[in-house]
C-alpha cells in the first residue's frame, strides 16, 4: 500500500484517504513452520486497501445528482468497511458488487463515466450501470473479457439494466 501510494505521488497524483476493507474471510493457510516459535510468525490479514487519489483539486467543479442516501454516506465515509468478499466466479480475484457500488455512490454523480482499467469479471461495470453511471471496462485477457461480457449480460438481464454491454 505504501509503495503504491508513493508511486502514485511520484507520477503526479495527490493522496486523499485510505479505506480498509475487512473482507471477513479468514484464510485457512497458516505458517506451520513458525508454530510454537516466535522466530518468524506469519500474520494473516483478511483486508484489502483502497487508496483514494486525485489529480489537481479534490473538490469537483460541477455538482451533479447524487444517488447516495444520508445513511449510506455516514457509513461509507467511515474508513473501515466490513463485509464479506465475493464468491468464486472463475476469476482469480473477484470482489463483491458491494465494493464498487459504495465507491461509485460515494465518489461520482448519476451519468458520470466510471473507468475500470482492469475489467476482470465485470463487477465494476455492473455496479456503474446499476447506479445509472456510464462505464468503460478495459481487459487485456480475452478469457476474462469474455467472462466479463457474459457476466454483465446475465446480471443485466436479472437487474433489468439497459445497454449493459
Amino acid at each position: 500500500c505504501a509503495d503504491m501510494t508513493q508511486i502514485a505521488l511520484d507520477v503526479g497524483w495527490k493522496y486523499h484517504a485510505t479505506i480498509i476493507w475487512n473482507e471477513g474471510t479468514i484464510s485457512k493457510r497458516t505458517a506451520w513452520g513458525s508454530w510454537l516459535s516466535a522466530s518468524a510468525p506469519h500474520v494473516i490479514a483478511p483486508v484489502e486497501v483502497l487508496i483514494i487519489l486525485y489529480k489537481d483539486c479534490w473538490k469537483r467543479d460541477h455538482k451533479g445528482t447524487s444517488s447516495i442516501t444520508k445513511q449510506e454516506f455516514m457509513e461509507y465515509t467511515n474508513g473501515l468497511w466490513t463485509f464479506n468478499g465475493a464468491k468464486k466466479n472463475g476469476h482469480p480475484a473477484p470482489f463483491p458488487l458491494k465494493l464498487p457500488d459504495r465507491c461509485i455512490k460515494l465518489f461520482s454523480y448519476i451519468d458520470d463515466v466510471v473507468l475500470d482499467p482492469f475489467l476482470g469479471s465485470g463487477t465494476t461495470v455492473l455496479a456503474a450501470r446499476q447506479n445509472k453511471r456510464r462505464s468503460i471496462g478495459i481487459e487485456i485477457s480475452n478469457e476474462y473479457y469474455n467472462m466479463a461480457k457474459k457476466h454483465i449480460q446475465e446480471e443485466a438481464c436479472q437487474l433489468e439494466i439497459p445497454n449493459a454491454v
